[in-house]
């Protein structure tokens, strides 16, 4: 279940939302510093994040996904290839999200067609295997309280654009590299997991590298507590182009195997 959260935590990164505002703390003292020219870059560049975020209705972007399993160690590789599609929800309208991966690579190997689709409405993830002919279905919210989008994937790993940075401001150390004189080269964020943070348990340290031409994140790779790595980056970003709703709807064959997950209750 892991790596399918770290999944969905690919639908916030590509809408800006994969780095956090370094924060007050005893072990940090200077980064956390309001007054220390350090902080006020990281202050600006994520403001400038938050602030193109805010724009986006619609995006919909191509993506490449590799997991390198244990390093040192086992050194396997994945790599995935797909779609993601994502609108904004407005009115009694929720926000939608899907990811399409096409192929999987694994190490030396030529690609091989893959399919596997991820869907998200607010109540229920779906999940699509054609490999493995299932579609399970796991609930997140009560049918009549939908949650947003980000505030779902926020539970699995930090969100910044869409949430207010200093909100996450005790969860990371964060320091920005220096501003490349080319303006085509990206902008550098490194992040350092803090012991106190919530995600302590899953992350020891990201990095993220931002188009500063319209402050949109372009690559983002994350190192698990495991030693386990993640690099994604993606392209041809189109922003508030019209997306269909058929997009959201995918058939399946009806031999696929259905497993559904409903809320589990919380006892008092």
């Amino acid at each position: 279940m892991k790596n399918l959260c770290f999944q969905l935590w690919i639908f916030g990164i590509l809408l800006p939302i994969g780095t956090v505002l370094a924060a007050a703390g005893t072990d940090c003292p200077s980064s956390a510093d309001p007054n220390n020219a350090s902080f006020r870059t990281v202050e600006k560049i994520l403001s400038q994040m938050h602030q193109t975020a805010q724009t986006i209705q619609t995006l919909r972007a191509d993506l490449t996904y590799l997991f390198v399993q244990d390093p040192e160690l086992l050194d396997s590789k994945t790599l995935r290839r797909g779609t993601l599609f994502y609108t904004k929800g407005t009115g009694s309208s929720r926000s939608r999200l899907r990811l399409s991966f096409d192929t999987l690579q694994q190490d030396e190997e030529p690609p091989q067609p893959r399919p596997e689709h991820y869907l998200f409405d607010g109540v229920w993830l779906t999940k699509i295997d054609w490999a493995l002919e299932t579609i399970d279905r796991y609930q997140k919210a009560p049918a009549d309280k939908p949650v947003g989008v980000f505030e779902f994937i926020s539970h699995n790993f930090p969100m910044v654009g869409f949430t207010d940075p200093r909100d996450l401001e005790n969860e990371f150390e964060i320091t920005a590299s220096p501003a490349p004189e080319d303006p085509n080269q990206p902008q550098h964020l490194a992040l350092k997991v803090r012991n106190t943070s919530r995600y302590k348990e899953d992350y020891t340290q990201m990095e993220v590298w931002i188009d500063r031409k319209n402050w949109l994140p372009i690559r983002l790779t994350a190192v698990s507590v495991q030693g386990d790595f993640y690099d994604l980056k993606w392209n041809n970003l189109r922003i508030n182009e019209t997306i269909a709703d058929t997009v959201f709807q995918i058939e399946t064959p009806p031999n696929f195997r259905q497993n559904t997950h409903p809320l589990e209750q919380k006892s008092n």
